[in-house]
Order: C-alpha cells, then structure tokens, then sequence
C-alpha cells in the first residue's frame, strides 16, 4: 500500500484528507524537528540512483521491489519534490565514494559515484573533521552496538559534518540499534520516517 494517495486524474499527491489528520501530524512532527541537514547511508544513495526517474520524474514505483522498499523509494520521491524548493542540504563522505566504488556492475558504479561526489564537499574543514571523527567513531563505546565498521564510521562522518541525522535503508543492523546510539547528537531515520517529519509542512514548499 502505497504511503500518499495520487488523485487518477490530476496526478497530484493528496496528503491529507481531513484538516483534522493534518492537525495531528503538525502536533505529531513539529516544525522545529524537520530534519535540516542530512547525510545519506550508502544504500540511499543506491536507491536514489537506481530509481531516478521514479525519485525525480515521478515515473510509476517499480512493482518488482518489495513493499518495503517502495515506501523508501515514494518517500524520497515526496522528499526530493518538496527539497526542490527547500533545497534541505544533503551529504555523503569520502568512506560513502569507497563503498559506491565497490558496484560489482561498471556502469552502475560509475552512476553511484557520479551522484555521491556531488554530495561530499572534500575542500572544507568540516569535511577534513568529519572523516577524522568517522575513524575515531569506529572504536567508541557509543558505537559499539552497531556491528559493521563502516557504519560507525559514516555515522561518525555524518557527525563531524554537522548533520542532524542520518537517513538509512538499513532497518537489520542500524534502525533496530538506534536506541542505543542515544548518546550520539544525530537521528537515525527511514525514508518514510524523514517523510513524515516534512509532511505536514509540505504545504509550505510545493
């Protein structure tokens, strides 16, 4: 079941059928809690690029995915629309280009890092301070509940770029962990999640 309903004539997402249900949401995701900046987990990023036209063109989901990842893929559609006229800054690090540059498939990884340059500024101090904070991260104890290194790391980099939270895809090993990153200054959400933080907002934007 799709997140948002799309009217079948006028192919305009309705997001609220009642003033009441949005009431709720702005009481819900207030304002002040739209995510700002955000750093993309490396399965974003390949979400993102693998389904472009959907995410930016608004092409039909494809059926194939699970129902899983289509609401990631329709949230991101709803955020990349509405970050058209926001223009929330997004970001990837230097560790985001190595895991892209592993693809196995040439043309795909070519893509895949193509789009994650474009997120990483490599000349700044923030982005000298976020690899070095991504490689002390992977040894902290504020990080020990997550088991793969790298993800400590990009969290670590996601961190020392000032983001306030970490979008991710990885619901097995990173979203069924995150109450034990509370000591960490960052939140780690969904797609769908992010989306619903902007919703009741959206009106502002589109």
């Amino acid at each position: 079941m799709a997140l948002e309903h799309r009217d079948g004539v006028s192919g305009r997402w309705l997001l609220y059928r009642s003033q009441s249900e949005h009431s709720e949401d702005c009481d819900r995701y207030p304002y002040d809690a739209i995510p700002r900046r955000v750093f993309l987990d490396t399965n974003v990023i390949n979400l993102i690029v693998n389904h472009a036209g959907t995410i930016f063109e608004q092409h039909e989901i494809d059926v194939a995915l699970d129902e899983t990842a289509k609401d990631d893929v329709e949230a991101l559609l709803h955020i990349f629309q509405t970050g058209q006229r926001m223009g929330w800054p997004i970001f990837a690090s230097h560790k985001s280009l190595e895991e892209l540059g592993r693809t196995p498939e040439e043309y795909g990884r070519s893509e895949l890092v193509a789009y994650g340059a474009r997120l990483v500024d490599s000349l700044s101090e923030d982005a000298r301070h976020a690899a070095d904070l991504g490689r002390r991260l992977v040894d902290a104890p504020f990080t020990a509940a997550l088991p793969d290194l790298a993800d400590r790391e990009l969290i670590g980099n996601a961190i020392g770029l000032g983001c306030d939270v970490f979008c991710t895809c990885d619901r097995r090993t990173i979203v069924r962990k995150r109450d034990r990153l509370n000591l960490l200054p960052i939140r780690v959400l969904t797609p769908p999640e992010w989306w619903k933080h902007i919703k009741p907002w959206a009106g502002l934007w589109l």
